[in-house]
């Protein structure tokens, strides 16, 4: 007899129960998300994303027909159920989908296994012990996150309102104006951002910028400072060289002006209701 599929989808406006599917596989992809779960886990996609159609699968084969016959805008696997299986089983599906995303979470110990899904090509991995504010922020940003994988290949990388980095000048091009950068601007400049989304501590940035884990943090204060004058509208006010409270920093990349797939604004600043703004000046500990 075949295994009968536990299916849990939500599009916004409609109301669909449990234990059926909620669309028809579309011809040109799936415009939600893929998700492999543990249904009574710790943390509900569908509610915490009432605007995006989610797709949940409890188990290894049904997540792995599902996405033989759908292609979502984003892939999620959250570990447990998801297993090394089913990371090789994604990371060969992404080879021939470059419009689709994915991101494990994991428990706060699974520390290899986020490096193995990174390693793999995942845009992201996430530590389900991380504040569930960082833990919606990142899952929303890999999933807006254009067409096209692969941002260590291109020359170009938006990283401002009108502002690319050029990877090819070794500078940056405001309003189409080229602007010229210190060599470790530039190096942090462009690790940030083809790692957009991720928060990186001093302690990080210090041994992958600098390749040096023994300098003050402060030197990686500086040169975010820097950075902020030369691509941010307002530098006192960042929206893209982020500051993370008791992790470092990371970089958000530039948007049209939207809600974004949570349903909070994605205009520059924009934040969801009653949080604080992550956002702050170097000077401001």
């Amino acid at each position: 007899m075949a295994q009968a599929h536990d299916h849990v989808s939500q599009a916004a406006g409609a109301d669909h129960q449990p234990g059926s599917f909620a669309f028809s596989p579309p011809t040109e992809g799936f415009p939600g998300w893929l998700v492999l779960a543990d249904p009574d886990g710790p943390i509900d996609l569908v509610r915490l994303f009432p605007g995006v159609d989610v797709l949940v699968e409890t188990s290894s084969a049904a997540f792995s027909e599902a996405l033989s016959v759908i292609e979502p805008r984003l892939v999620v696997l959250i570990a447990p159920p998801a297993g090394p299986g089913d990371l090789q089983r994604v990371a060969s599906w992404l080879g021939g989908h470059d419009e689709s995303r994915a991101v494990l979470l994991s428990p706060h110990l699974s520390v290899a296994a986020r490096l193995h899904a990174l390693e793999l090509g995942f845009d992201d991995a996430v530590d389900l012990s991380s504040d569930p504010m960082e833990v919606v922020g990142r899952l929303s940003i890999a999933g807006r996150r254009g067409p096209g994988r692969g941002h260590l290949s291109d020359d170009r990388i938006p990283v401002g309102e009108g502002v690319e980095l050029d990877r090819r000048a070794h500078a940056i091009r405001r309003d189409g104006h080229l602007i010229s950068l210190r060599p470790k601007e530039l190096a942090l400049l462009e690790f940030l951002a083809v790692h957009p989304g991720r928060a990186f501590t001093r302690g990080e940035l210090l041994k992958h910028v600098w390749h040096d884990e023994v300098s003050h943090g402060r030197m990686v204060d500086v040169y975010v400072f820097w950075l902020r004058s030369k691509i941010e509208r307002d530098p006192a006010g960042p929206v893209h060289l982020v500051t993370v409270r008791g992790s470092g920093y990371l970089f958000d990349p530039p948007r049209t002006p939207a809600v974004d797939l949570a349903g909070y604004d994605a205009t520059p600043g924009g934040r969801p209701p009653g949080t604080p703004n992550v956002n702050e000046p170097p000077t401001q500990r």
